[in-house]
């Protein structure tokens, strides 16, 4: 049980800030015209922390997965392409032996790359702590290449910083335990993009191997 339940904080925690010093933000940095898919990212990667794991698939093909009649198959993926963009990941994250899933979609916001990061369902019975579930998007700088790729988060420490300085301006909220960017898709893609190339708004790359 105390497993569990420690467990489950870790969850909670994933679901307002995804790994330490990532921007938390009500909307996600895309609409649909704005993923694309790289294969490249496809399989099980490894970055220095060798307790930890991410696994990248195609999110429609694991939907389907389950499905081997090609006529049912075809029927389930008419009707889950309703809900899911054919460009999206499914990522399963490991450490430490327990698991979590994420949406993760490749964001193309002219010449630049970014990760957009969601949690998936809490998979729990207690419904007050689900109805208290809030899940929020995170996002990272991405390069891709044929041998890995690196993340690089914001910098949050920095943002945050002059947004309290009023040296820049993007909607967000300031709450006990992080701050919540509120801005639209819009004004994100914006913000992120007028940044994209300033160093010291990112934080330094973390590295992904197979």
């Amino acid at each position: 049980m105390k497993t569990k339940w420690i467990f489950l904080v870790i969850i909670l925690f994933f679901a307002v800030v995804i790994f330490q010093g990532c921007i938390a933000s009500l909307h996600p940095l895309y609409t649909d015209k704005d993923l694309v898919f790289d294969k490249r990212l496809l399989g099980t990667w490894h970055t220095s922390d060798r307790n930890e794991s991410w696994t990248l698939e195609n999110l429609m093909e694991k939907e389907l997965a389950p499905y081997k009649d090609p006529k049912e198959r075809k029927e389930k993926e008419t009707f889950k392409s309703v809900f899911i963009n054919k460009n999206s990941y499914a990522l399963t994250y490991i450490q430490n032996g327990e698991k979590a899933e994420f949406l993760f979609n490749l964001v193309k916001l002219g010449t630049h790359y970014f990760v957009d990061l969601y949690p998936g369902e809490l998979h729990e019975k207690n419904e007050l702590l689900k109805n208290h579930y809030l899940p929020v998007h995170s996002y990272a700088k991405i390069q891709i290449d044929n041998n890995g790729f690196e993340l690089n988060y914001l910098n949050t420490d920095l943002i945050y910083k002059l947004l309290n300085e009023n040296k820049i301006r993007i909607k967000h909220e300031s709450l006990e335990f992080e701050n919540v960017i509120t801005a639209s898709t819009d004004e994100l893609q914006k913000f992120v993009v007028k940044f994209a190339d300033n160093k010291e708004f990112f934080n330094d790359p973390i590295k992904f191997k197979h």
